[in-house]
């Protein structure tokens, strides 16, 4: 994908295991970056579970309301830095495991300067023109091969 593009795509029920925080959504930066420090110092403890035999695997920023599992953020927000992997894992002490439904996607790929920008866009032009609204929280997702600050949007629009 390139910056700016966005496509729709299915994605069947999938698990990521990661370091696992909440707090207010206001004060997102502060502590969502502390929970990817703490993935990236702790990830070899989960070597036995990546596929050595792809590449690295995806990384995702998982959102949830505080109250209601999968839904945007309100005032407090729940976030999962994690990797994804396989849905037999069980992660280790000092992990979490979210599981994400089979879902419908509006998926835009943008970096770090135009996320606010690419983010409204989304919201006020993309989404209404396709005739969609959200049914959950927006996901992040992070591919090995893409440069520092990018990032792909997923926009769920339907649960399947």
């Amino acid at each position: 994908m390139e910056l700016g593009e966005v496509i729709q795509t299915k994605k069947p029920a999938f698990v990521v295991v990661g370091k696992e925080g909440q707090g207010p959504a206001d004060e997102a930066p502060t502590w969502v970056s502390e929970l990817w420090r703490a993935v990236y110092q702790d990830l070899d403890q989960l070597d036995e579970f990546v596929d050595k035999q792809t590449s690295e695997a995806d990384l995702w920023g998982l959102m949830s309301d505080d109250k209601h599992w999968l839904e945007p953020w309100q005032e407090q927000g729940k976030y999962l830095a994690g990797i994804e992997l396989p849905a037999a894992v069980q992660p280790p002490d000092g992990w979490q495991r979210w599981e994400l439904p089979a879902m419908e996607y509006l998926v835009v790929k943008t970096d770090a300067p135009n996320l606010d920008s690419m983010t409204q866009k989304m919201f006020e032009e993309i989404l209404p023109r396709e005739g969609h609204s959200l049914v959950g929280a927006v996901q992040e997702h992070y591919l090995p091969d893409f440069t520092t600050g990018e990032v792909e949007l997923y926009f769920p629009v339907q649960i399947l």
